[in-house]
């Protein structure tokens, strides 16, 4: 993981490889909530529509099932929430990540030139 040794600025070393591995795993994570969006997305499709009958309980039912899933705190609205906020963290590893390789790089550079 992270290698908690004393730096010339305090806190933690990371290497080049877990910053790559880091990027990895979080892409396989957007890719697995991208894909249960895909899925819930699917649900709404008419074609999917639950037939639970014209009954008053089955129309009850019928119009649960697409509140829960597409009403304002149902499953899809919780899933954008979730990749937005999976977005904005990814956005900032990335920029993190590139900022640890421009630090490593540079560091790298001014070691071959002194």
């Amino acid at each position: 993981m992270y290698t908690q040794e004393s730096s010339s600025a305090g806190g933690w070393q990371v290497e080049p490889d877990q910053v790559k591995d880091f990027a990895l795993a979080v892409a396989e994570v957007r890719g697995h909530f991208e894909a249960m969006r895909r899925d819930a997305e699917e649900l709404m499709h008419p074609a999917n529509t639950p037939h639970m009958g014209t009954s008053p309980v089955g129309s009850a039912l019928s119009d649960k099932f697409t509140d829960r899933l597409a009403g304002a705190d149902g499953l899809l609205d919780q899933l954008g929430v979730a990749l937005d906020r999976m977005g904005e963290f990814v956005t900032s590893a990335e920029q993190t990540a590139a900022r640890y390789r421009a630090d490593d790089a540079n560091a790298a550079h001014s070691l071959r030139t002194t």
